[in-house]
């Protein structure tokens, strides 16, 4: 807030003005930075599955023309699983007026998509908004479901049919407002035509001749241009206008439900579909079965209040109430948002200050909104209670549009469109799809690569006696889930026979009530079996049987709820599914030749859990259902014989039949096996689908000989699948990342356990800078130097090699390498900085600064990486400063930064160089430039450059991952630079090769060479600049070495020499270079990027010009790992090459 100090003259800010103005000036640019990281995120993801699905397509056509075979028919029926998606539905609940339709306009961006804001109309269809997924994406698309005229017909005679009982001499005789919502659809759909005509007047076809798509029994459709368009066409599809002055015939009687398309929406509503749905279903009964299918769907509700009535109005908590059953347990809900809007809506005394009053209610609201959820024992009881579980947002469309009063952060707007974008998840459903087309396509490269083998055979016998162990553990587990419910069911049809006429007289003769005037509600209750559903627009469903099964369910709610939770990944049963594994990865070391065998396995497997998820949570709904529907299907019977009862005392004779079919039928009993059926029967499924599906899996992949009838040239497709599906699948993990704090307090005190208790230390904040010792040890085969700290009593100490800083509470010696990432704990993360492996035999180390490169020392997207035992947990930072990331720690291992895969924002990079001459010919130079994060220790880079000459310059510049780069020089002649263009190398790997690669044939002729490194997606704009002398010696290779392993340097220098030597013979006669690639990727020679280009590479002489400029910029160790390799591969080859050459 800005404040202000008055005086006659003029208004004089107050000197913070300026700092608030800058810190939000710095936000703006913040936010801007992540909006163009999300986009370069949704492009890269968008990218990556239409190629996918284009080679998918490709695939697909080659099947088609091949003739059917069981393995053919079982692939093409894989591709098209996989274009299925299951859309997550939020369900939007509200009263008419709370302004639903403008919030669902303001969240989309959009002004006039839904009709809002005319006074007297409100929305009275079921609206399902979703993005425009068609061929013409750039249009607004408008899908109308209308009703059957059969079904018209028999809503239009149940109207006629209550109106009778008004004039007849039965004994409803009561008056309610269900007529006025009879009144109101006559008029809307026929206007005065409509009053004393008759059904068949009704019915006739000229009411229908602007809509023939009603009486075909299809879809009306509309594509427009604009949201405008679109809206005004729809109108009289959806909104009631009692208003009005003229009759317009509005449609909206006959309408079911509608979907608007929207396009450019991707982002929010691709895979989700926002539903604005009426409160309490529909007396209608197609449209009522529409909404219960809805709601059961939803996997998030909203719940739209004005803020001023958010906690007085009875009609927004009575929809919660009265759904809860339908999208709770017997649904999939997973969070309940309570939306408060119109927050802009103050009183005028109120306006001098309005944001801060504004604000002021924000926070009482949501506070006073929260204490009231936590009194509803009857939601509550059906939902774990997780603190993210209920979500109060306080919003206003108008200042979201305008900022009058209010920045849009404060709307919570924003807040919506991200939990609309965290719901989308287009990351995960795009891993899901490239891991089921890797899947695919590793089994027909599988098939067409091997015939049956002794080795196939083994593994299939390993792995079918997994799949029978792991199915022994489900059904165990489903066992003890039958025997918990049997207990609570038992107990339940005690209860219910003990009170089952105080259940049955809780709905047919309830307290209050004259019996008289509740005749045509037991009346209605037999003719629907068993539920009443009144007209108006806030009366609530009357359900016989759901009154009846209430204590059973009351007794099963606690166990469904433990057993079947919405919420997270909880759930015994749930967590059987999760941990079930084949564990084939395991296999792929001792059996490489089926490797693609087992991929496809593996994906089959992920794909087979997810369906079994899916189908666990919509089992669960019919599970949740059976009593009632169970209790239904018994008294269906008698209730038929009691509707027909009419005339004098028909309403006692109806109530006699109903409690005595009750007591006769054992209907309680009949509910419980039912339900025990039904949980059976879940466990056969999923037991069934386990053993059927994976067992045929395992028969098409190990069992099945050589298919000459697959697509034989799938292999560029494969590798590509490849590529993507390891570049993606990461986003799978389980790793939770926890949120960070942002703390801005600097501290002289720290904390330590000390046996039984606290040990505080006061230190001071200066850091003593080191310099550390190298430790080599020549015995081993880790060529990583390590270094050790000797730090001499307590205090901060920092390593002026990598910039590590300790906080030390005692005197002690750190000693510390950088090691190399475990890719496959990552997860949708990416290294932030080297992984450093940390030992203290004194345990006196407390607190961790890790260095970063960030720009902004408030980015988030920053995380500590704790790793011990194979696994990675997320470590809290205590602070992030300028320069280092603070951690508190307990024990030592493995610590690193890692950030997400997806964040491109702009970090501070070095550009280093290091100059080496061309082989044997010193005259001529290579200068190898490489771009590297600023966290990267120099001294690493240092080692691994050994044999060239480290260039010092001013090496500092801001680059961005995935920005493309190029290097002018200038000043000197005959020269050439490669590659082209390069990227900053932010993988953090062991090995830091060359970005470019400068080839220098002559200096003689300058004194200087200027480099200049140039932005290719800014038009080239300098980025960094450096002068550089031309009088550096490059090191000397002296024939004598007194090292004791001068030998082994010889042998290298010979072996690099063959290859220099044989290098255009190699490039055209190697055929195993994948498999020399392989040895060197084991020994950590070449980087993963260069083995996926070696993959994507078509012929062997395209990867071996690829492996020849690796191996030009890896010098003689690279060369010399090389020629070891392709000696054990191809010694043939090289002895050739050795004879020719003597």
């Amino acid at each position: 807030m800005i404040f202000v100090l008055i005086n006659k003259r003029r208004f004089q800010p107050f000197p913070g003005k300026r700092k608030s103005d800058e810190a939000h000036a710095n936000k703006q640019t913040k936010k801007r930075q992540r909006v163009a990281a999300s986009r370069i995120t949704e492009t890269f993801e968008t990218e990556t599955k239409t190629e996918v699905k284009k080679i998918m397509q490709r695939i697909k056509s080659k099947l088609d023309d091949l003739p059917s075979t069981k393995l053919i028919d079982f692939v093409r029926g894989k591709i098209q699983t996989l274009e299925k998606d299951k859309k997550e539905i939020v369900g939007v609940f509200g009263k008419t007026g709370a302004g639903k339709s403008f919030l669902i306009n303001t969240i989309l961006g959009e002004t006039t998509l839904l009709p809002s804001g005319n006074q007297g109309a409100c929305t009275s269809v079921m609206i399902q908004v979703e993005a425009n997924m068609t061929d013409s994406d750039s249009k607004y698309i408008a899908e109308i479901e209308f009703m059957t005229e059969e079904e018209w017909k028999e809503e239009l005679w149940s109207i006629f049919r209550d109106r009778s009982y008004k004039d007849g001499n039965d004994e409803d005789k009561e008056r309610d407002d269900d007529d006025d919502d009879d009144d109101e659809k006559i008029s809307a759909l026929y206007g005065k035509d409509g009053r004393g005509a008759t059904l068949e007047e009704l019915m006739d076809r000229k009411h229908f001749r602007e809509i023939p798509e009603f009486r075909l029994s299809v879809k009306k459709i509309f594509l427009c241009d604009t949201a405008k368009q679109l809206s005004k066409n729809i109108t009289c599809y959806t909104r009631s206008d009692t208003q009005s002055d003229t009759f317009k015939r509005q449609y909206w009687p006959l309408v079911k439900c509608i979907t608007i398309k929207v396009p450019n929406s991707k982002d929010l509503l691709e895979h989700v579909v926002l539903v604005d749905l009426p409160g309490n279903g529909d007396c209608n009964k197609s449209r009522d079965e529409m909404w219960k299918l809805f709601v059961g769907n939803c996997s998030a509700v909203w719940i739209v209040s004005d803020i001023a009535r958010a906690t007085s109005e009875k009609e927004s908590w009575e929809i919660l109430d009265s759904t809860v059953s339908l999208f709770g347990p017997g649904g999939e809900c997973r969070s309940i948002s309570f939306i408060c809007t119109k927050t802009d809506d103050i009183e005028e005394n109120q306006k001098a200050d309005a944001r801060t009053c504004i604000l002021r209610r924000n926070e009482t609201t949501k506070r006073q909104v929260r204490d009231k959820f936590n009194k509803q024992k009857e939601v509550k009881k059906h939902f774990s209670g997780g603190k993210d579980f209920l979500q109060v947002f306080t919003v206003s469309s108008k200042e979201y549009q305008k900022e009058k009063h209010l920045q849009q952060e404060e709307t919570e707007i924003p807040k919506l469109q991200e939990f609309l974008r965290n719901l989308n998840d287009r990351r995960t459903k795009t891993s899901v799809y490239v891991s089921g087309a890797y899947g695919i396509l590793s089994l027909i490269e599988g098939a067409k690569s091997s015939d049956m083998t002794d080795s196939k055979e083994e593994v299939c016998q390993v792995l079918e006696q997994r799949l029978k162990d792991e199915i022994k553990s489900i059904g165990q587990t489903m066992d003890e889930a039958y025997e918990t419910f049997e207990q609570c069911l038992s107990e339940g049809v005690r209860q219910s026979e003990e009170s089952c006429e105080k259940l049955m007289n809780k709905v047919i003769a309830p307290r209050g009530k004259k019996a008289s005037g509740y005749h045509k509600v037991v009346k209605s209750l037999c003719k629907n079996g068993g539920v009443h559903k009144p007209k108006g627009k806030r009366r609530r469903e009357i359900n016989l049987n759901e009154s009846l099964a209430s204590c059973m369910r009351s007794l099963i709610d606690e166990q469904f709820k433990i057993h079947f939770p919405n919420e997270g990944k909880g759930g015994p049963i749930r967590e059987q599914i999760d941990t079930f594994t084949l564990d084939t990865n395991s296999l792929v070391g001792e059996h490489p030749e089926v490797s693609l065998h087992l991929a496809f396995l593996k994906t089959e497997e992920t794909e087979l859990k997810a369906k079994l998820i899916f189908d666990l949570r919509e089992k669960k709904k019919k599970i949740y259902s059976t009593l009632t529907e169970s209790i239904k299907d018994t008294m269906h019977r008698c209730y038929i014989r009691a509707s027909e009862h009419t005339g004098k005392d028909s309403l006692k004779r109806m109530k006699d039949d109903l409690h005595q079919h009750m007591k006769n039928n054992n209907i309680f009993q009949k509910a419980k096996e039912d339900m025990l059926v039904c949980l059976t029967n879940l466990k056969d499924h999923i037991m069934m689908q386990l053993k059927c599906k994976l067992q045929e899996s395992m028969d098409l992949s190990l069992k099945t000989p050589n298919s000459s009838f697959l697509p034989d040239d799938v292999t560029v497709e494969y590798n590509k699948m490849k590529m993507y599906y390891e570049k993606l699948m990461g986003c799978a993990s389980t790793v939770q990342i926890t949120p960070r704090l942002d703390l801005h307090t600097k501290t002289t005190i720290f904390e330590s356990q000390s046996g039984n208790g606290r040990k505080r230390v006061k230190v001071s904040t200066s850091v003593t800078m080191l310099n550390p010792e190298i430790v080599k040890d020549l015995t081993t085969h880790d060529r990583k130097p390590t270094y050790r700290l000797q730090c001499p009593k307590a205090g901060l100490f920092q390593c002026s090699s990598t910039g590590l800083v300790f906080l030390m509470e005692g005197k002690g010696d750190v000693v510390y390498k950088v090691t190399q990432w475990d890719r496959s704990l990552l997860g949708s993360m990416t290294p932030a900085g080297p992984l450093f492996s940390i030992d203290c035999p004194e345990q006196s180390v407390c607190k961790l600064h890790l260095p970063h490169c960030m720009c902004d020392e408030k980015d988030d997207n920053v995380s500590v990486a704790h790793v011990t035992d194979g696994n990675m947990e997320i470590v809290q930072p205590l602070k992030t400063t300028a320069t280092h990331v603070i951690v508190n720690i307990t024990h030592l291992s493995l610590f690193g930064l890692i950030r997400d895969v997806f964040s491109f924002l702009p970090v501070r990079s070095q550009v280093l160089l290091f100059l080496r001459p061309q082989g044997n010919r010193p005259q001529k130079r290579i200068l190898n430039v490489i771009l590297l994060p600023k966290n990267v220790p120099l001294c690493e880079v240092e080692y691994q450059q050994r044999g060239s000459t480290f260039i010092q310059t001013s090496s500092n510049c801001t680059l961005t991952p995935r920005g493309k780069y190029g290097l002018c020089c200038e000043l000197v002649a005959n020269f050439s630079i490669q590659p082209k263009s390069g990227q900053l190398d932010y993988d953090y790997s062991p090995n830091f090769h060359p970005t470019f690669q400068v080839f220098l044939d002559c200096m003689s002729g300058a004194e200087n060479i200027r480099l200049s490194l140039l932005d290719r997606g800014s038009n080239d704009q300098r980025v960094w600049e450096c002068l550089i002398p031309t009088d550096f010696e490059p090191p000397q290779v002296s024939p004598i070495n007194p090292h004791p392993g001068a030998e082994a340097v010889l042998k290298q220098l010979s072996e690099q020499a063959f290859v220099d030597k044989h290098m255009a013979d190699l490039i055209q006669r190697v055929k195993m270079v994948l498999d020399v690639a392989d040895d060197l990727l084991l020994e950590e020679m070449i980087p993963d990027e260069l083995h996926s280009r070696l993959l994507m590479a078509g012929t062997s002489q395209e990867q071996m010009r690829l492996m020849s400029d690796a191996l030009q910029a890896g010098g003689t160790r690279v060369k010399s790992a090389f020629y070891k390799a392709l000696l054990n591969h191809e010694p043939r080859l090289v002895q050739d090459l050795a004879a020719a050459s003597h």
